[in-house]
């Protein structure tokens, strides 16, 4: 996490021979990394050291230590290298205790990802500056990185949205930003190295007026004739078939991949028009008829370049999911607005979407959160960590962060806020949580069983505490229940003194503390492990139960000892 300094403890403990106050931070050397590929966990300190710190590194998967070393720290930044790991999909958590003459000064905590896909787990961030001055300064791809952030969306890079590539270095985009494209350039090598994806962003059917102009017949029109515009600057193009905007799109995501060294393209949509005419009014285009086709063509071109190329096709309002999940893309992409504004509507999207891809894809939810825009900095901080607790806990990935701690209040990217230093720091906290035990929240076979195990006559799980709620309702506890063959997850999320809608500021709710409950089980219990990103850096805790005889069989009872915004329980069982 970013430079933890256990103040409350250590305040004077960590001092150079100048009697400067040092930090430290730990993190990997890349976003995430590959099956067998070699592990870098960096050690930085904001001034240089003048003497040597000793330091035991610990790293842990779920519940067991797997790793565990003694290191010498003499220099301001320093690598440990770890072997790869030979699995296909695994998260792992990482401390680090320093000492100074054999006196505990500092814990550092950081998390790594092993997988044998990048779009296995998507992490998806933005980049929006690419200013001359912005061109040889990586601290934004560096935080990203630090943030386990594996996609990164390039908000409006291009030139023109109908000429993405444009042959001067330095521009004007179409709403009037310069952008230096040696900048643009400079990004995606640097984001390459941390082993990240460079996503450019290209609207599907965008196009200046300049460009309608010469091509009415290849852009859509309303039933009374007129053309469609988007912000009386964007002309929505023809994207069927048959239409020559398909092709001329295409080819420009083509230019984006081989003249400026995108991985992928974000294929961004507006939710409207849902149907339009094609010019003359000669037929009348329903719109989710044609976008499979549309990303399956730009997959095929894009496969004749490189077939490492990675497609985002943005489905606006949650429309329309059913007719492009299982197209040749990446993830399953939703941007998120109403009437879908409350947790459950949150909670729903994502289950339609694993649903509908059958879980193949993550699904991805740009929810943009305005709070940040306007209310107080502490409200925003826990509107985001309560959304980013329901949209993993039901198996989603949220689109939030970016820049050097930006995060996202609305759909134009340039326009976005910043968190402060204490939040970013805590939301650290929360995407390392996320990466360390990712098994858990994106395991496609654990199974939500929340409506059919608990209340009125279910028995299969219990709280003796009052005010639950397993439907996200406000001001009470949400329960939410997932379980597959040998594992339960329980997952806490406290909306106690909050309401439920996830775009409005949230107030620190009160916490809660020795939670009793109850739970069913057929088979031998390995094992009850309690986590939260809010209690010790998500440190896991196992915890005492009893086994007790009822006329349903044998249950468990234990108690949850503390529940601030997000906890989590998972029941280890054996056959």
């Amino acid at each position: 996490m970013v430079f933890i300094n256990l103040s409350h403890l250590y305040t004077n403990k960590i001092k150079n021979r100048k009697g400067i106050y040092m930090r430290i931070d730990l993190y990997p050397e890349k976003a995430q990394y590959l099956t067998n590929e070699i592990i870098k966990l960096m050690i930085e300190f904001d001034t240089p050291p003048t003497t040597e710190y000793q330091a035991d590194l610990y790293i842990t998967h779920l519940q067991d230590m797997i790793h565990k070393q003694r290191v010498s720290l003499t220099d301001q930044l320093c690598e440990i290298q770890l072997p790869g790991i030979n699995t296909d999909f695994g998260g792992y958590g990482v401390e680090l205790l320093v000492y100074q003459n054999g006196q505990l000064v500092d814990c550092c905590y950081t998390a790594f990802d092993v997988v044998s896909e990048c779009s296995k787990a998507i992490r998806y961030g933005f980049l929006s500056d690419y200013s001359t001055d912005d061109g040889l300064d990586f601290r934004d791809v560096s935080n990203l990185r630090k943030f386990h952030i594996n996609y990164v969306q390039y908000y409006d890079w291009s030139y023109r949205h109908d000429n993405l590539v444009s042959q001067k270095t330095i521009y004007n985009d179409m709403m009037g930003r310069k952008v230096d494209l040696q900048t643009v350039k400079n990004k995606i090598k640097q984001c390459k190295e941390y082993g990240m994806k460079s996503i450019g962003y290209g609207a599907i059917y965008a196009a200046s007026r300049e460009f309608y102009e010469k091509n009415k017949e290849w852009a859509f029109y309303t039933s009374t004739g007129d053309p469609f515009v988007f912000i009386d600057i964007f002309y929505i193009m023809n994207i069927a078939k048959n239409s020559p905007w398909r092709n001329h799109i295409i080819e420009e995501y083509a230019k984006a991949i081989e003249m400026v060294g995108f991985d992928g393209i974000h294929m961004d949509t507006y939710g409207f028009p849902k149907s339009a005419y094609s010019y003359n009014k000669e037929k009348l285009v329903k719109l989710e008829d044609e976008f499979y086709s549309l990303i399956e063509d730009a997959k095929e071109r894009l496969n004749r370049i490189t077939m490492d190329n990675h497609l985002i096709f943005n489905n606006v309002g949650n429309w329309p999911v059913n007719t492009v999940a299982c197209a040749p893309q990446d993830a399953i992409y939703i941007e998120v607005w109403d009437p879908n504004n409350r947790y459950d509507h949150i909670q729903q999207i994502i289950k339609d979407a694993r649903r509908e891809c059958k879980d193949t894809k993550p699904v991805i939810l740009a929810a943009y959160l305005k709070p940040f825009m306007e209310e107080t900095q502490e409200r925003s901080a826990y509107a985001a960590f309560f959304l980013t607790a329901v949209i993993v806990t039901n198996g989603g990935y949220h689109l939030l962060l970016g820049e050097e701690n930006a995060v996202l209040t609305q759909g134009y990217y340039v326009d976005h806020s910043f968190m402060t230093a204490s939040t970013s720091e805590k939301m650290r906290c929360y995407y390392d949580f996320i990466v360390q035990y990712m098994e858990l929240f994106y395991d496609s076979e654990l199974i939500d069983v929340s409506l059919t195990h608990m209340g009125w006559d279910n028995m299969e799980y219990k709280c003796l505490n009052e005010g639950w709620s397993v439907t996200g309702e406000e001001d009470r506890l949400w329960i939410t229940l997932r379980e597959k063959n040998n594992r339960k997850l329980i997952s806490l999320i406290n909306l106690s003194g909050n309401d439920n809608f996830w775009n409005q500021g949230k107030n620190k709710p009160p916490v809660t503390e020795n939670l009793e409950m109850q739970v069913l089980v057929e088979k031998t219990v390995k094992g009850v492990y309690f986590i939260s990103p809010d209690k010790d850096h998500g440190k896991v805790q196992e915890l005492a139960y009893e086994r007790k005889k009822t006329d349903r069989g044998w249950i468990i009872t234990f108690v949850v000892p503390q529940i601030e915004i997000w906890s989590n329980v998972w029941i280890d069982l054996i056959d």
